[in-house]
């Protein structure tokens, strides 16, 4: 029963890194995580019309012992699972075949009320309409235009205003959203097929991420600019800079692993790039040193720098993630230390618990220890981000630097921005975080934590953040730390061990 009660324990606790992150992650998870992932998936996935199931067949005022979500996990693998509910005889299981009738017949109703005759004819429109996120491709306008792209090969795509109307329940419609913030960038339906087409395999259009396009139009270096993007494998945002600056610019893409540059040379060769994109293989930006006789003709010519370090990842949800909906009309009482164990309300009234076992003693250390872990990856990892930011703000041409992530942790985010900023290089040179209202993107409606900030709102207001179930694409942070003035002279070759701030 460890399956269904684990699934249950995760399903209803909050998740900031996704439901996978949530499952492969947790030291205390004793089942198989595939098979844990799966159940979860696909419990959610049918969750509406197994909560019709449990309120027409009254189960959970019967089983008082089933918490909501335990009994979500249970039904449905006694609903859809061919096997049944995976586990030999216990009380878990009894809950719910004692009531097999009910259940059957409550599901057959339901099923037929929505149209499907079978429980196969059900699976497949669900699969068919689980992906809910839009599909987004940049058009890479160093091949074509969005107007070509449109008119010769979306012309039976009906324009949108809104990203939002991509998501109708008629996943068949053909629609199109041209992005405002973003040119270039195109939306669909979850459904339409783009992994194979022609224009995808050639490097005419380019599978990205909403989200990963805003850096590169959010640091919006002029043509003919000389830019650096500081971590550039696998080459999305590296083509999309390219295009961006033309081909009387350059991009100088750093990618320390030369297994990543690899495939980094194959991106820039696919977009028709070579011309315009160095792919400095093996090379660690970190190390890089604009002053150094072989190096300054090229990098103190920098005015743009893009920086999309390593995080942790806990923005990035699956295409086929869903959210668990409480169940809100008969909230199941708070747990006690002994699982199934009644106690007395204050009338004088018995209150069944759930029939969920607690953790050990030795679980809760192992999670503990997890937790622990988890917030020294993140001091580790924020380190890193602050460090990388301060060494491209010592360029000495460097006016523009963005900087991202695809985190959802303000240790990532807000904080790194508020310790780049307190630091020495930032205050000598002037940097500070671009206003809200000199951006193009003034209109983005979420902005930076502003109690991650200190409190200022100017900075928090210039820190732009997508929630991945409302901007239609995975968690992510973009900032852009800006520069005025001229170059100013910042002279030295020992510029590189002069990072003593942590």
């Amino acid at each position: 029963m460890s399956l269904y009660i684990e699934a249950a324990r995760i399903i209803q606790r909050p998740r900031y890194g996704g439901l996978r992150g949530a499952v492969f992650s947790d030291a205390s998870v004793k089942s198989r995580p595939e098979q844990l992932y799966a159940l979860i998936i696909e419990t959610l996935k049918h969750q509406e019309i197994i909560n019709e199931v449990l309120d027409k067949s009254g189960l959970l005022e019967i089983e008082k012992k089933l918490t909501h979500a335990l009994a979500l996990v249970l039904v449905h693998d006694f609903l859809f699972n061919k096997g049944g509910i995976a586990t030999s005889t216990g009380p878990l299981k009894e809950s719910i075949l004692r009531h097999k009738s009910r259940l059957t017949s409550e599901f057959t109703r339901a099923r037929l009320r929505r149209g499907y005759s079978t429980t196969a004819a059900l699976l497949a429109a669900a699969n068919a309409t689980s992906m809910r996120f839009p599909r987004w491709v940049r058009v890479n306008t160093l091949k074509t235009t969005v107007a070509d792209v449109l008119a010769r090969h979306f012309s039976d795509h009906k324009p949108v205003r809104l990203f939002e109307e991509l998501l109708s329940e008629d996943m068949t419609r053909k629609t199109v959203y041209v992005d405002e913030f973003v040119p270039g960038l195109l939306g669909f339906p979850a459904s339409t097929e783009l992994i194979g087409h022609a224009l995808v395999a050639d490097g005419t259009l380019f599978m990205q991420d909403r989200a990963s396009c805003f850096p590169a139009a959010l640091l919006a270096p002029p043509e003919g600019a000389v830019v650096v993007d500081g971590t550039a494998a696998p080459g999305n945002k590296t083509t999309h800079l390219a295009a961006i600056v033309g081909k009387g610019g350059r991009v100088l893409a750093f990618e320390k692993d030369p297994k990543r540059a690899k495939t980094l040379e194959m991106m820039v060769g696919k977009a028709g790039a070579e011309k315009i994109v160095e792919v400095r293989a093996g090379a660690d930006f970190l190390l890089s040193d604009p002053w150094s006789e072989t190096e300054k003709k090229r990098l103190a010519k920098v005015s743009h720098i893009l920086l999309d370090p390593s995080c942790s990842g806990s923005g990035i949800v699956e295409r086929n993630e869903y959210s668990y909906i409480p169940k809100t009309a008969a909230p199941p009482p708070a747990p006690t230390s002994r699982a199934g164990k009644a106690k007395k309300r204050k009338g004088g009234e018995k209150e069944e618990t759930p029939f969920v076992k607690p953790l050990s003693k030795k679980e809760e250390e192992e999670v503990a220890k997890q937790a622990e872990a988890e917030e020294e990856r993140l001091r580790s990892l924020s380190t890193f981000q602050t460090r990388i930011i301060k060494h491209a703000m010592r360029y000495p041409g460097a006016h523009y630097i963005s900087y991202s992530t695809c985190s959802v942790h303000s240790q990532e985010n807000e904080q790194v921005v508020m310790a780049v900023l307190s630091s020495e290089v930032a205050k000598q040179r002037g940097w500070r975080v671009q206003k809200r209202e000199e951006t193009g993107f003034r209109h983005w409606p979420r902005r930076g934590l502003v109690e991650e900030c200190d409190g200022d709102e100017e900075i928090a207001g210039g820190c732009v953040r997508f929630d991945p179930w409302a901007d239609g694409g995975i968690g992510f942070f973009v900032v852009l730390f800006v520069r005025d003035g001229s170059v100013d002279g910042w002279e030295g070759r020992g510029f590189i061990v002069f990072d003593i701030e942590h």
